[in-house]
């Protein structure tokens, strides 16, 4: 499964600020490969999870795996390492703010060594 196929089958609107969350993770890290893992977009660098799109009923979250590490006032969560930024509508996408914190989660994963579930 592709994450055209995965997009695809979300409801229209929520699709689209999908797709609006991809296209700033695209164009703001192009080295980063886009892979299908559990059910979602991820983007990784050299094995090594850097952030991902999921998507709900009524919103999108970009995610970044190393979230805590990384500072905004964008970031909800509060688990050990994942934090996220909640996308409802098109103008929550903050290109700037978004390709900040994606090029920060890029230099934290390039540091660290893959582990075996990101093979």
């Amino acid at each position: 499964m592709d994450v055209d196929t995965v997009l695809g089958a979300a409801d229209p609107s929520v699709r689209q600020l999908a797709q609006g969350v991809r296209e700033v993770i695209r164009r703001s890290c192009p080295e980063l490969d886009e892979v299908v893992k559990w059910g979602a977009p991820n983007y990784t660098l050299g094995g090594r999870l850097v952030a991902c799109i999921m998507v709900y009923d009524d919103h999108v979250n970009l995610g970044f795996f190393q979230g805590a590490k990384l500072k905004s006032a964008r970031l909800e969560g509060t688990g050990k390492g994942l934090r996220h930024v909640k996308v409802r509508r098109a103008t929550d996408i903050d290109e700037k703010e978004f390709r900040r914190l994606l090029k920060a989660a890029t230099k934290l994963a390039a540091k660290q060594s893959p582990s075996r579930v990101n093979k």
